[in-house]
């Protein structure tokens, strides 16, 4: 039976992968030279990112808006500041133009 949560993994997983064919190819136009531990962490920022976006809408899907909501102002802050930190540190080591 397909329901809507299939559905919605379906297209998760669909769109997971295209962030992974633009990922590779954002990294060569900025002239990354990524290795295995930058992609790693960059890796674990994404599925951080979905986690804690899926977490905050189940709040909302079971009937509390208010936490949901709160957790997605925490979590894109937390997700901003993070993704920030993970920039510098791929412009850093790779010696990035950062047009």
């Amino acid at each position: 039976m397909i329901t809507n949560l299939v559905f919605f993994a379906f297209i998760t997983g669909f769109l997971s992968g295209a962030v992974i064919i633009a990922a590779i190819f954002w990294a060569k136009d900025m002239g990354l030279q990524m290795n295995w531990w930058k992609w790693l962490l960059s890796a674990i920022w994404y599925f951080m990112l979905l986690l804690l976006l899926f977490a905050a809408f189940t709040f909302i899907g079971e009937g509390e808006p208010a936490a949901g909501w709160r957790t997605v102002g925490i979590s894109l802050f937390v997700m901003l500041v993070l993704g920030t930190g993970l920039y510098k540190l791929l412009q850093k080591d790779s010696g990035g133009t950062g047009h």
